[in-house]
């Protein structure tokens, strides 16, 4: 399980260094991931997510600081959802989080998806969590040396070894 979130985390910051390759020096991007545990009296606390298995919930949190005197515009702030995880519904923070099935295209939550029947008739059915592959938020603006956090839970389907998601999950839109 070690080897897992090792490479799992590893992978997003492989992906958030190459995906901020320009920016990085001006903007900085931290992702941490925790485990959420449910004590005796109900409450949750976060712990070191080395020694997650499957069916155990996941945050993640990225942190996105402006390390310059300039102001960043049409940012957008990415939390990629590795294989083998599922999106827990309702945990993104702040709200107003759009999903996306390949990184690319992001959509209201829940997603949809319309699915032809063997009549032809077209019907709309909700796409499952297992799918979603990234979470974005819209930023706006990120002042001088201001720093703005993102989250989200994911469920551990599998103790397998996530498949790298693409490069386009963790790409980020923004300019000075």
């Amino acid at each position: 399980m070690r080897k897992f979130m090792g490479l799992c985390l590893a992978g997003l910051l492989l992906l958030t260094s190459a995906a901020y390759a320009e920016p990085q020096r001006d903007v900085l991007v931290t992702m941490e991931v925790k485990k959420v545990v449910k004590g005796v009296d109900g409450k949750e606390s976060l712990e070191p997510a080395d020694q997650a298995k499957p069916g155990d919930i996941l945050q993640y949190t990225a942190t996105y600081t402006n390390k310059t005197n300039k102001i960043w515009r049409d940012l957008e702030a990415t939390i990629p959802i590795p294989a083998y995880t599922e999106y827990v519904p309702a945990s993104s923070r702040p709200a107003g989080a759009k999903a996306s099935l390949d990184g690319q295209f992001f959509r209201s939550i829940p997603l949809r998806r319309k699915v032809k029947h063997a009549d032809d008739k077209e019907v709309t059915q909700l796409v499952p969590y297992g799918e979603y592959r990234s979470l974005r938020w819209f930023v706006g603006k990120l002042s001088e040396n201001q720093e703005f956090k993102f989250s989200t839970r994911v469920k551990l389907l599998s103790n397998e070894a996530p498949a790298a998601p693409s490069a386009g999950t963790a790409e980020e839109g923004g300019k000075k």
